[in-house]
């Protein structure tokens, strides 16, 4: 009798180590989002009109310096609202979702990315950093950036009008010293 229940006891105590590997973080799998040029009017702010999460595996990120970073073209950070024909400089965070976890590297396997028709990546990489909470607290985390070139949606009019601001712009930030 006293076999038997240590042998229960010890199958019991073998189930229970296999289940733990079991409940740790679930692989991202395709990660499949749509970055979008028809977003005149908007602000950095408006997260849900400039990227949106097709799968359910990632989120925005909520460190540092916010999900969304809008620069324009010749790199000075704007929180303006986006002009038609204007290009802009866009970081996208994001994060792996609650029981998700990040893949190790970035692929066309693992990372799918749908652009509107002024929309296009040049960078996609996981990163990891630390920041300070407002409580004071240092935050490790690893996230998903993404940087692209936004020319957002307008008629050819805007188009041209957008470059010749863009090109000033240009000029005028660039200087030899």
């Amino acid at each position: 009798m006293l076999k038997k229940t240590v042998c229960v006891l010890l199958c019991a105590l073998i189930a229970c180590c296999c289940l733990t590997p079991a409940a740790a973080a679930e692989d991202a799998g395709v990660i499949t989002l749509r970055i979008n040029s028809d977003i005149a009017g908007s602000t950095a702010r408006d997260t849900g009109r400039l990227i949106e999460i097709v799968s359910g595996n990632v989120v925005l990120g909520t460190h540092n310096t916010g999900p969304v970073h809008v620069s324009d073209y010749a790199g000075t950070p704007t929180d303006e609202i986006l002009v038609a024909g204007r290009a802009y400089n866009i970081r996208y965070s994001l994060s792996a979702a609650e029981g998700f976890e990040l893949p190790e590297k970035v692929t066309a396997d693992n990372v799918k990315i749908e652009c509107g028709k002024g929309a296009d990546v040049y960078h996609v990489a996981i990163t990891k950093g630390t920041y300070r909470e407002e409580s004071g607290e240092l935050v490790t985390y690893r996230g998903l950036q993404i940087y692209a070139v936004v020319t957002v949606d307008g008629n050819a009019f805007q188009r041209l009008i957008g470059w010749i601001h863009d090109l000033i712009l240009k000029i005028r930030a660039w200087s030899l010293y």
